[in-house]
């Protein structure tokens, strides 16, 4: 839980100007030399043309904007207080002896209670093992919220310092010679006396970083983040995709065929498009369609969710990749939105199949051991809005529990259509 403050000072002053302006000039939020540019090139999830409108609406005053730009400055405030975080920072070393490489325990294994070491651990599919805070995946979780917010904050109102403490966490995390993490997850979700050397599966991880592109994208134009330093994080995220795409790990990710298979097209696409490497984004695409006749049945159902211990989540998760995908497709010229297989078999499909459930009318039929996350159902509803050019996916995010939530920022990046 984050402590409540106010915009600061400076904050405070710059959108009152910017207010001011809207109503002088028409809406049109000045330029000064400190500030970043309206309209941004490159992002890839988040809307440009949507944040330039917000930035408009806040300028004009929009109360539920400024309420919400609010919670994000809060989140920044915060960030601005954590020190930057290194995988280097763990006490135990991977097998390779390299503390710049990624490690991190699977979550659903547990230390067998039939031996005295606890090997080999046994799988509890569902269950989180709190032990897997002692390694690297709650230092990915802080670099990625902090970047997100801070470059959030920096973009809206202008305030330098949260771009400057963005970048400490970048280059800290990804640049730095003596605290960069290596890009691989050669040793992602291990697991004791089974899995020693890291899963495949450990490469679902790096969804962390899903937002956080466009976040550092969001830092041009700030004198706290060069050029120089653009470049390094699109090699960065350049060698990562040579990673996923030839290593033992990533190749074996490749072929699975339910969440995990399709997290990894995902993050193939959006990391080779903000490496600057399109063509790379365009094969993995063009085997999607593939992928949902495999993962999907005729009435939208998924199978190979639904034997999980948490199927409604992984029912929509698996959604949000394949959404995600479509997203990033269609400015390439594929539509995956509407494809549909000659069984029926497709995006809309599985929406119209799982809404009753993920909205309470209907009560899921398959095993949920927790409480869905309503404000991540909400995520997929404004993406299925934007997707689908269909407003009644938006107006299903008011009969969820708390609507957006936390995930309420979405309106400042990702604003309803």
């Amino acid at each position: 839980m984050f402590t409540v403050s106010r915009l600061t000072a400076k904050s405070r002053v710059r959108l009152a100007l910017l207010a001011l302006a809207a109503m002088c000039f028409g809406c049109q939020t000045p330029m000064t030399h400190a500030d970043p540019p309206t309209h941004i090139s490159g992002l890839i999830l988040f809307d440009a043309e949507g944040m330039a409108q917000v930035k408009q609406k806040l300028a004009a005053g929009d109360p539920y904007l400024h309420s919400v730009l609010q919670d994000v400055v809060d989140k920044a405030e915060h960030y601005l207080t954590v020190k930057p975080v290194s995988v280097t920072d763990k006490p135990t070393l991977p097998p390779s002896g390299d503390k710049h490489d990624y490690m991190s325990l699977s979550p659903y294994w547990w230390p067998n209670p039939d031996t005295p070491d606890g090997k080999p651990y046994l799988r509890r599919d569902g269950e989180y093992n709190p032990e897997r805070a002692n390694y690297d995946i709650p230092k990915l979780d802080t670099v990625t919220h902090a970047v997100r917010f801070l470059a959030m904050a920096y973009y809206f109102t202008g305030d330098e310092r949260y771009a400057e403490h963005a970048a400490k966490h970048l280059r800290h995390f990804f640049i730095e010679p003596e605290t960069r993490m290596n890009p691989n997850l050669n040793f992602g979700q291990f697991v004791p006396g089974v899995a020693e050397n890291g899963r495949k599966s450990g490469i679902i991880e790096t969804i962390r970083m899903r937002f956080m592109v466009d976040s550092i994208t969001m830092l041009q134009g700030s004198e706290h983040w060069t050029e120089q330093d653009q470049q390094a994080m699109r090699q960065w995220f350049r060698d990562y995709v040579h990673w996923l795409r030839t290593s033992e790990h990533g190749m074996a990710e490749s072929k699975s065929k339910n969440n995990h298979g399709s997290w990894y097209a995902q993050q193939v696409v959006l990391y080779s498009l903000f490496a600057g490497d399109p063509a790379t984004a365009q094969e993995v695409i063009d085997q999607i369609p593939a992928r949902i006749d495999a993962q999907f049945e005729p009435d939208g159902s998924q199978p190979l969710e639904n034997v999980r211990t948490r199927s409604l989540h992984y029912c929509d998760f698996n959604n949000r990749a394949l959404m995600d995908i479509a997203r990033m497709a269609r400015p390439l010229g594929v539509d995956l939105w509407d494809y549909e297989s000659p069984d029926g078999r497709g995006l809309r499909k599985s929406l119209t199949f799982m809404v009753p459930y993920m909205t309470g009318e209907k009560v899921w039929p398959y095993k949920q051991i927790d409480k869905p996350h309503y404000e991540w159902f909400a995520q997929t509803f404004r993406w299925a809005a934007i997707g689908f050019n269909d407003p009644t996916y938006e107006a299903l995010i008011a009969k969820l529990p708390g609507g957006l939530g936390e995930n309420n920022w979405i309106d400042l990046v990702v604003p309803a259509p």
